[in-house]
């Protein structure tokens, strides 16, 4: 849970934010960039508070105002589900594979 704006918030990885991060960059999932970090943390909200109504600049603007989110965003995403476990086992063996 993390509270932006006064507004809590439920912050977990899962399938869904996976679906909502590739809507939202028209992109296979990839983290390649800081804007990908940060467009993953705010499909994480989005994911998981089907409520939301919080733009991405909203979003951002947060963080700009309280770093401490930042920490907390990322010790969500550092609990490693089985599903960031499989995609990191598929990527593994395509680069064994283009050695």
């Amino acid at each position: 849970m993390i509270t932006i704006n006064g507004t809590d918030y439920e912050v977990k990885w899962g399938l869904r934010t996976m679906f909502i991060f590739e809507q939202i960059t028209q992109k296979r999932f990839s983290i390649d960039s800081t804007m990908d970090s940060y467009l993953l943390f705010y499909s994480m909200i989005l994911a998981n508070n089907k409520d939301c109504t919080m733009s991405f600049d909203e979003f951002i603007d947060a963080l700009d105002n309280d770093p401490t989110l930042i920490t907390q965003l990322d010790k969500a995403i550092s609990n490693k589900t089985s599903i960031e476990k499989i995609l990191n086992r598929e990527e593994d063996s395509k680069n064994v594979e283009n050695l």
